[in-house]
């Protein structure tokens, strides 16, 4: 495989964990049908983005880590494998978090439908400042940004709907 294509696989794994992520947000809002949705995609969600970090890491070693992070820097700009390791379990255990805390969880505390919804829109306003942060390469990226942006605030607008 060559650097590009596995570049097209490492954006595509992350494009489909976005909208996965913001179908999974707004999903709730549809009633109990909806709930039932939003389990499936956050776990879609989860699995996509499991794919993605699984692509980065085999563009990484590719490419030597050359211009893997924003802004054209390189792996070892940013402290090598251990930062990569960092973030890879710092994203699953937000991640999880938001899993376990999901609003239609029924046998959890409230402090952690708390933290669950905390965990969700932290992702989503990484999810927004990612899309946000490539609007100097392309103006298509204002759709996923939009997308993620308003799936973020109707993502707590369906968490202050749900009873506890």
């Amino acid at each position: 495989m060559r650097p590009a294509a596995a570049l097209g696989i490492v954006r595509l794994t992350a494009r489909t964990s976005a909208l996965l992520f913001a179908g999974a947000q707004t999903a709730p809002l549809a009633g109990r049908r909806g709930a039932r949705v939003s389990e499936t995609l956050y776990q879609g969600f989860m699995v996509a983005h499991v794919l993605h970090f699984a692509a980065v890491t085999r563009y990484a070693v590719m490419t030597g880590g050359h211009d893997l992070f924003p802004g054209g820097r390189d792996l070892h700009d940013v402290g090598g494998w251990p930062t990569v390791a960092g973030i890879f379990t710092g994203f699953a255990g937000v991640a999880t978090i938001g899993w376990v805390g999901r609003p239609t969880t029924t046998r959890v505390s409230g402090w952690t439908r708390v933290a669950g919804a905390a965990a969700r829109t932290f992702i989503g306003t990484m999810f927004t400042g990612t899309f946000t942060g490539q609007l100097s390469r392309s103006t298509w990226y204002a759709v996923p940004a939009a997308i993620s942006g308003a799936a973020t605030v109707l993502g707590a607008v369906s968490f202050q709907r749900r009873p506890s």
